[in-house]
């Protein structure tokens, strides 16, 4: 920041970009400082210098430990208690699982902007995102796996939530009488890395697979008629849902997507689907 006021005394004129990124990383410099002092955990007690260990057994406070962690506000250390089980011989940190930096590099806030980034375009495009945007130097693999890992998080509550609604196990939406409730699908097939189609049948007779079938579907309501009679889809009432699995697999996570919007409150259900026979693609 010095530098650029001194070139404004010299040349009379003011970079308004390099004094916008000089003083966002001054900022930032000062919040990573502020932020690593929070995060310098004292050794516990007499009181809390045992947990509980998933063997059964006790660990024992062994010693203070310190790792390095990308914060929304740029890197920062972390100094707290390492726990040791004699008996398992595994050792632990409970206050990275408290704080949900357990095994990771990243705070949850760069991980949030990393999935969100990843999602929307290519890796390294997102890694740039997050350069210009925010300041904080990521690599376009870590864009990818931070993205994958959340997607797999994701899925499992989904799968989850799944199962609930098929054993009816959901809770009831409460609200207004739904008149119409609609479900529609489709399915096309998408290029995918070689791998994702070993031991996959291709759509013609004794050729690999280069596909997957992707799924989507979509639940919306209706509650009036336009003068002439045609139905109207309630404004902002469609939501989305979609997955690379089979048909089966997708009827289910479909099957939950109505029951969250209300399905048991419907007074007329209607599923719309192309109805296409391809016995292989039911197969992907």
């Amino acid at each position: 920041m010095r530098v650029v006021f001194q070139d404004r005394r010299q040349t009379g004129r003011l970079d308004l970009q390099a004094t916008e990124m000089g003083l966002r990383s001054a900022l930032h410099r000062a919040g990573a400082a502020a932020r690593s002092q929070l995060l310098q955990f004292p050794a516990p007690t007499e009181e809390g210098r045992h947990v509980a260990c998933s063997c059964g057994q006790q660990a024992h406070y062994h010693q203070l430990r310190s790792k390095s962690l990308l914060t929304v506000v740029g890197p920062v250390k972390v100094s707290r208690p390492y726990y040791w089980c004699p008996d398992c011989h595994t050792g632990q940190f409970p206050v990275d699982v408290e704080l949900d930096i357990a095994h990771k590099e990243f705070s949850p806030g760069v991980e949030r902007m990393q999935a969100i980034v990843g999602l929307e375009a290519p890796f390294d495009h997102g890694r740039e995102q997050l350069q210009v945007l925010a300041g904080l130097e990521v690599t376009a693999k870590a864009v990818e796996r931070t993205a994958e890992a959340i997607g797999g998080e994701i899925a499992q509550r989904e799968q989850a939530d799944i199962q609930k609604a098929l054993q009816l196990d959901l809770p009831v939406v409460a609200g207004e009488p739904i008149p119409i409730l609609y479900v529609q699908m489709d399915g096309t097939g998408i290029p995918v890395v070689k791998k994702e189609t070993v031991g996959r049948q291709g759509q013609t007779e004794g050729q690999p697979a280069h596909t997957r079938g992707a799924k989507l579907g979509c639940v919306f309501t209706q509650a009036t008629c336009d003068q002439q009679g045609s139905p109207i889809r309630d404004p902002h009432s469609t939501t989305y849902t979609g997955a690379i699995e089979t048909a089966q697999e997708f009827g289910r996570r479909l099957y939950r997507e109505a029951g969250q919007r209300g399905g048991s409150r419907a007074q007329k259900k209607v599923v719309m689907g192309d109805g296409a026979l391809r016995p292989c693609a039911a197969r992907r």
